[in-house]
């Protein structure tokens, strides 16, 4: 029967007999089991089983031992009949479970493998393909104790594939292991086991990985909870392109640990926005069943989502962007909590009401922070380089627009970059002004949290200025969308140091 408390199998993917072995007594605290890839050993003897029972002596938790033939992604070519043989007697002998392919399973019944022990898988690197059940069916025939199915996920939509196979298997009272590789298929390796998957898979560190997309235990156990999420866990997460490199999933979950939520908070991989809401968000036409409560929604989404949803509350409708959606009552209801986020740390250091305010930018992230400030009775100029941008937000707030090159012989006291200018990947160590042109600025917002000391606020410390980090807009607004999706206050000071934990990796 399937496994009721999700396992976490750590993979070893060693390059010596000496580092695997500490790899695996590492393990022992943060794992249920162990997946040896005999496969990436440089110095190891496969014709001698005297070399792996020496190696899982004292073996501190169950293992799995698999050496990949080259063809299904192996790191090193060992030949079938040795490789083979050392799976099935190192499994009798020595090891709990062996792995060996479906594509060389004819090879094993000549070697008598012990069922009982026996895990037998499909791998597919390329795609997740249409005909997944008619692959299913040709496994399970091949008798074995678990069967196995790893695709690689091009959409997030290919996730919804692997979540059928498992409650599939859950029916037939059979144990599987479904996992889809790549970083659209994280949440099949989150939520995999709370959906009746045998085990998910983990690195013991960043770096060891055995396939793209795969967390490391701690990240399962500690940051996602993996042992305590269930199919009545409430689902939240963010929706984006990329997200890999978030810092919300961090915030959300510790907040959630702290206050003992049964919540998730996940990062999804969207590119399909509609098919996205159509297929895992909407009551009415959803293929999964799950309790989804809310989303986080960032770049390129923001505007893109408002079609889709049945209601968007006033902010968010002026502003023309939705950062949060909550699922309430089978509802799909849009806010904006950058608007409040952005206004948050400035209103702790400032009296906004006829302040006069210089925004730098004319994207999204300008018309929340001009929207802000309007609404608190701000002066506000905006400085922009794209003049097609800027006179759509003149037009849309009725505030003015001057070449960011005005700013420095302008009256403005308060000055907030939208832009991602000095932003980690994009243009680390630039600023969209110079330093000069801070001299007699009461204060500088950047809005860019990415490194935490931009150029921008370096200069302007340098100036005389008191300075904001994007971080602290980052924080508040996160804050914000966890009280929609939970009804709770969270706790600030957990979430910011989480962000600070994430951006410090």
């Amino acid at each position: 029967m399937p496994n009721k408390v999700p396992q976490v199998c750590a993979v070893i993917t060693e390059e010596t007999v000496d580092t695997a072995r500490a790899a695996m007594k590492q393990a022992s605290a943060a794992a249920d089991l162990i997946e040896l890839r005999l496969d990436f050993l440089r110095d190891f003897d496969f014709a001698d089983l005297s070399a792996l029972a020496s190696l899982l002596e004292g073996k501190p938790l169950p293992v799995i031992i698999t050496c990949r033939a080259s063809s299904e992604g192996g790191r090193k070519h060992v030949d079938d009949q040795v490789r083979l043989r050392l799976l099935v007697e190192g499994a009798r002998q020595a090891a709990d479970y062996c792995d060996i392919e479906a594509a060389h399973y004819a090879q094993a019944p000549a070697l008598s493998p012990d069922i009982s022990r026996l895990i037998v898988s499909y791998h597919n690197f390329d795609e997740t393909p249409v005909d997944l059940d008619a692959v299913y069916d040709r496994l399970i025939a091949l008798p074995a104790a678990v069967h196995k199915i790893v695709t690689r996920a091009n959409t997030i939509t290919d996730s919804l594939a692997i979540f059928n196979l498992l409650d599939k298997a859950r029916s037939e009272g059979r144990r599987l292991i479904a996992i889809a590789m790549g970083q659209p298929g994280i949440i099949t390796r989150v939520l995999g086991p709370s959906r009746g998957s045998f085990l998910t898979y983990g690195s013991l560190a960043s770096g060891k990985e055995s396939a793209e997309g795969q967390l490391t235990c701690e990240e399962l156990i500690d940051l996602y909870r993996i042992r305590r999420l269930s199919r009545g866990t409430g689902i939240t997460g963010i929706i984006g392109s990329p997200v890999a490199h978030s810092a919300s999933p961090a915030m959300h979950n510790r907040a959630f640990a702290e206050l003992d939520l049964d919540f998730v908070y996940l990062p999804f991989e969207v590119d399909g926005l509609a098919e996205f809401f159509s297929r895992f968000v909407s009551a009415a036409s959803r293929e999964i069943d799950w309790n989804m409560r809310g989303l986080s929604v960032t770049i390129p989404h923001k505007s893109a989502v408002i079609p889709l949803l049945d209601e968007v509350n006033e902010s968010a409708s002026k502003v023309g962007a939705v950062n949060t959606v909550v699922v309430s009552d089978g509802r799909l209801i849009g806010y904006n909590t950058d608007v409040r986020g952005a206004m948050e740390p400035l209103e702790k250091v400032c009296e906004l009401n006829g302040e006069n305010c210089g925004v730098i930018g004319a994207g999204g992230a300008a018309r929340a922070v001009i929207y802000g400030l309007l609404e608190r009775g701000a002066r506000v100029t905006v400085f922009a380089r794209n003049s097609r941008a800027a006179q759509s937000i003149s037009e849309s707030f009725g505030v003015p627009v001057s070449p960011i090159e005005s700013l420095a012989s302008s009256d403005v006291r308060v000055v907030i970059n939208t832009t991602p200018v000095g932003m980690r990947g994009h243009s680390e160590g630039s600023t969209p002004l110079p330093g000069e042109a801070l001299q007699g600025r009461l204060i500088v917002y950047d809005l860019v949290y990415n490194p935490l000391e931009t150029k921008l606020l370096i200069d302007a410390r340098a100036a005389g200025c008191r300075t904001i980090s994007g971080l602290e807009m980052l924080v508040a607004q996160a804050a914000l969308q966890f009280e929609l999706w939970t009804g709770r206050k969270p706790p600030i000071g957990t979430m910011r140091s989480a962000a600070l934990a994430k951006l410090s990796e």
